[in-house]
Formats: structure tokens, sequence, C-alpha cells
């Protein structure tokens, strides 16, 4: 299951589900998991920094009734003097992102399938998800395998829809918190180009033959980021199949980040949110930036 909703994507599709004041009254209806050193929430300190900074993992899109931000996490964001996201969601080009979304050379995911699964893809998009058939040919038809995939996933999420981002990207804005961001959209898609055609194939045809099992897995997915199980997701993340998605989604942009993580947190007390998928793991964050010597602890997010 590929649910790795990039945030330019997100950005592109999905800023006129998200609301802007209401999210900082919400809070987390579970309590942080730090006897067993999982959560959402990190100090980073030491080596020489002189001040701590907090490293936050998000999940880009969830359904807005499992929606929660810890008032510890919001006081750390409030005390920071930089929000620093995968994206600068203050300077996005978001029709650039559209573009970069979308089939080179007007061609169409039909170019790139047999008959038989291109027959299976739309039986699925108009009978399953109701997409009307003008509609699947103006818009659907042309997006990359990867993108049509999340779009899938979208719906099942639902209309009520909420963005650890853009929620945050509205506390700094309403707080006049500078923002930065880890990756350029270019860069952030073109991780994505570099996974060959035929594996997203392949991928989005497992999710329509196996939608039942699929979207119940992402809800597994959303339910163990409630409980802030950070080891969960990073085996969830290691079962993958196709090890590509997870080195070029993941591991190849968390080492590309450290050098740049180390850089913002040496100036100033930053902020840093990122998908929680990046945090885990050998390769995720916390390891990589203890490997260079900061510690790194899991703290209460209310």
């Amino acid at each position: 299951m590929k649910y790795t909703l990039t945030l330019a994507f997100l950005l592109a599709l999905q800023c006129g589900f998200c609301s802007n004041q209401k999210n900082e009254k919400k809070n987390n209806p579970t309590k942080a998991l730090i006897d067993s050193n999982n959560s959402l929430l990190w100090q980073i300190s030491g080596n020489g920094l002189k001040q701590s900074s907090y490293l936050f993992g998000t999940i880009h899109i969830i359904p807005e009734e499992d929606y929660f931000l810890g008032k510890n996490v919001q006081k750390k964001m409030k005390q920071s003097s930089l929000l620093v996201m995968e994206l600068d969601l203050s300077n996005v080009n978001i029709a650039a992102i559209s573009e970069l979304s979308v089939l080179d050379s007007g061609k169409t995911i039909q170019s790139y399938m047999s008959d038989s699964d291109f027959a299976t893809l739309q039986a699925f998009m108009f009978d399953t998800l109701g997409i009307d058939q003008q509609v699947f040919n103006l818009f659907y038809s042309r997006l990359n395998p990867f993108f049509l995939e999340q779009l899938i996933f979208l719906n099942h999420v639902g209309p009520e829809k909420e963005s650890y981002e853009i929620n945050l990207k509205s506390i700094a804005e309403n707080n006049k918190i500078p923002q930065s961001g880890l990756e350029t959209m270019e860069e952030q898609l073109q991780f994505l180009k570099d996974v060959p055609i035929e594996i997203q194939l392949k991928n989005i045809l497992n999710t329509i033959r196996n939608y039942s099992s699929e979207t119940a897995t992402l809800d597994t997915l959303v339910d163990a980021y409630k409980k802030q199980d950070l080891t969960y997701l990073n085996k969830a993340f290691e079962a993958e199949e196709d090890t590509s998605w997870k080195e070029n989604l993941l591991d190849k942009r968390n080492k590309n980040w450290i050098p740049k993580i180390k850089d913002f947190i040496t100036k100033q007390a930053c902020f840093i949110a990122v998908g929680a998928g990046h945090l885990g793991g050998e390769n995720g964050l916390i390891a990589l930036l203890r490997k260079e010597g900061y510690t790194v602890e899991p703290l209460p997010i209310n």
C-alpha cells in the first residue's frame, strides 16, 4: 500500500479542504507513549547547540475527526524562531506542481496499460468511486499513476479532511514566525520520477484489486499515528514489497535533509515538521541526527 502522499501534491489538490483558525483548540485524544520511546514530538539538543530545536511527525492529510494537535506541540512551535517543513508553503507555485503531476507529452495512462488493465481501472473509477467518464478522460487519465493512486486514497479519507502542514503554517503566520523548507517542490517530485512507471502501474492495479484490504491498512496507519506508534509505522514501510518506494521517498530524502537541518538548528531554535514516516528506523531522522552527535529525546505532546 503506497499511501505516501507528497506535500507538494497535497497543496495542489487539497488547500480548499483545510481550515485555518480552529485547529489550535483541538487536543490529542491519546497519551504520549514516552515509556516506549515513541512520540510524535522530539527535542534536539547538545552537540554545541545554543538552543534546543524540535522535530514533529505529521501525517499530510487525515480525516477531520482523527486530527489532533497537542498543547505542548503548539507551545514548542510558538517558542521557536523558524518553522521548517518539507516545503516552504509560503512560497509554492501550485500551477507548476499540477503541471509536474501529469504524464509527459499529453499522454494518458491508457498509453502505458494493456486493454484489460485499463478496463479494470475505468470500471473501478466509474463504479466504485463514481467518477464521471468525461472528468476521468479530461483529468484523472492524464495523471502519473502515483498521483492517481493518491486520489483514490484521498477519496477513502472522506470529504472532511485536515492537514497538519497547512494548520502549522497558519499558526506560524498568526505568530509572525518565519518559514522555510527542506526541499523545493521540484526536488520532492523528482524523487517520484525516479520510480519507474511500470512499478507505479503495478501498485495502482494492486490497490484497485485489493481496495478493501488496502484502505483497511490505511485506517490502521492512521490509528498507529494517533497512538504515536513510530515503531509500527516504520515496520509498515519496511514491509513494503518494493523497496524503491522507501528508498526514494524516505531514505534518500532523509539523508539529503540532515545537512540542511544541521544548518538551521545551529543558527536558531527551529520547529521541524515532516511526515512521521521520516522519523523512525535506522535511516530515519532521529537515528541520523543521533549519529551526528545530537541528543534527540521524545517529549509528551500534551
